[in-house]
């Protein structure tokens, strides 16, 4: 027996240790990346449970790596040296306490996003961030290491803007709790008691400890919606759009596709699925004459509308009452017509706010290509000069590109009255990994092409990719999930690395909390 395996089967139950070697195979690698293999998988199940853990990896040197959902392509997760230790968190997924009093809700960092959505929906309430596309799989304590957004970033902001407090075992072992949970005698219902000590453990990657548990604000569910499409000729006149729409505070969602993207989405989809998804919009509308209506004109509109659409936009905005979402709506037209833009059928922000958690399948292409993504985030006024600094790589290796039959394409999306991401991807035929054939529907899976792997493809993807992040750092761009794949140690101006690396130091003085992550050792 590996002797780390050793020490920590002396420590804790048999039945939380995994050596199996298809979990050790499927645990040490992401999305597009494979990490030196890990000694173990441990998934505890108790704060005592994962201190236990910290102190034994701590006595013996043991480097320590922390998963949620498991859906990052960035190394967030995986090891930098053989025989680390993997902590799964996902069977700490209970939700501790719903104070709807004093509107926030506590949960275990292992819950997915999905899980907490729909015990909270039925008490009329929700996070005013409520979790990422992926949300099925993906955790809350995973969001907020790694810092993510999607449902709710239109007006709330990325996940680590929505979180009241946290609790964090340190790389010393010590439960370390934060916001107004830090003082004796409080409860977790404020972010700020001083300093923003919960700040400094959102986005860390899991390099300043391990988050147990985590408390977020609670906001009443809206009670109406609206949704537009618009179609654009090109991608100027979408951005200025949707930055528009941002800055006016319009929607909850905003997001975009190039024509490629927007290709693979339509090829993905199928007339079973639009079925399925239709019957969720139908349940979502009140009153049996609005099922009817828009159930029909979901039925009737298909997807034929979007076979000549070249840059297509989304919209998906809340109110209180239906006048607020149509005025909303209204306004986002009047900015999109007055930017070009060709108004759409609505069918696909329906279909998507009524299924908001569905499978992962869009992981990989719809041939069963494999998918990396790539992201910056950007002000506004700087959204169009990034996507050409974007576009003039992919012309640089354009040879290249066609050599492996990657595919490129972009998703474009808005957050909070500031941000424009910007977030480019490739599609390349390769073989895919243990967590594709783990996360996909087995049915879907059934149905794609099993390439056979081109590792010169992949490592041409890699080097364009890593282009790309050069490019992004230059402009000044910010990013989520860090991981071991962005710019930040060599990226930050000097005061504030000899700040990240003191606070590194005093909460992780060996060194065993996900080493390589933000590019401190």
């Amino acid at each position: 027996m590996n002797a780390v395996v050793s020490t920590i089967s002396q420590l804790l139950p048999a039945e939380i240790i995994d050596t199996n070697a298809e979990q050790i195979a499927l645990y040490s690698q992401d999305v597009f990346s494979v990490g030196p293999p890990i000694c173990a998988v441990v998934r505890p199940r108790t704060i005592d449970e994962v201190q236990s853990l910290v102190r034994a990896c701590l006595e013996r040197g043991t480097p320590i790596v922390t998963r949620g959902g498991g859906m990052s392509y960035t190394s967030g997760y995986l090891a930098t040296a053989p025989d680390s230790v993997l902590v799964d968190m996902t069977s700490m997924d209970a939700i501790v306490e719903v104070n709807l009093e004093d509107r926030y809700v506590t949960v275990e960092a292992g819950c997915s996003w999905q899980k907490l959505y729909e015990h909270l929906a039925p008490l009329g309430v929700r996070t005013p961030y409520w979790g990422t596309l992926s949300g099925r799989f993906a955790t809350i304590g995973g969001g907020l290491s790694q810092n993510s957004i999607f449902w709710g970033s239109g007006q709330s902001g990325t996940a680590a803007d929505n979180v009241l407090s946290v609790s964090v075992v340190t790389g010393k072992g010590e439960l370390m709790e934060t916001g107004s949970a830090s003082q004796q005698h409080a409860a977790p219902f404020m972010r700020h008691f001083g300093p923003d000590l919960t700040g400094l453990f959102l986005g860390d990657c899991g390099a300043l400890g391990i988050k147990v548990q985590a408390t977020l604000p609670l906001v009443p569910v809206a009670g109406a919606k609206g949704y537009t499409s618009f179609a654009f000729h090109e991608s100027g006149p979408m951005l200025r759009a949707m930055a528009q729409i941002s800055r006016e505070s319009l929607t909850t969602e905003c997001f975009g596709f190039d024509p490629y993207l927007q290709q693979q989405r339509m090829k993905r989809a199928s007339l079973a699925a639009d079925a399925q998804q239709l019957s969720g919009v139908v349940q979502q509308e009140s009153g049996i004459v609005n099922k009817i209506k828009q159930g029909a004109k979901i039925a009737l509109s298909g997807r034929r509308f979007m076979d000549d659409v070249e840059w297509a936009m989304f919209t998906i905005s809340e109110g209180r009452t239906e006048a607020e979402a149509n005025h909303q709506a209204a306004r986002i037209k009047t900015i999109c017509a007055g930017e070009g833009g060709k108004e759409l059928p609505d069918s696909i922000p329906r279909i998507l706010a009524a299924n908001p958690f569905g499978p992962v399948n869009n992981m990989v292409g719809a041939e069963g290509e494999r998918w990396l993504p790539v992201h910056g985030l950007v002000p506004h006024s700087r959204g169009e000069a990034v996507l050409a600094a974007l576009e003039s790589v992919y012309e640089r290796n354009r040879s290249t590109l066609d050599q492996f039959n990657i595919e490129t394409g972009y998703l474009i999306a808005v957050v909070s009255e500031q941000i424009t991401v910007l977030e480019p991807v490739f599609f390349w035929p390769d073989e895919l990994n243990a967590l594709h054939k783990h996360s996909l529907e087995a049915d879907h899976l059934a149905r794609l092409n099993q390439f056979d792997a081109v590792p010169d493809a992949w490592d041409a993807v890699y080097k364009i990719k890593s282009e790309l992040v050069d490019v992004l750092s230059r402009e000044g761009a910010s990013h989520l999930q860090l991981g071991k794949a962005y710019h930040y140690h060599s990226a930050l101006k000097t005061p504030a690395l000899q700040l990240i690396t003191g606070i590194k130091s005093a909460l992780d003085p060996d060194g065993i909390m996900n080493p390589g992550a933000l590019g401190l050792s």
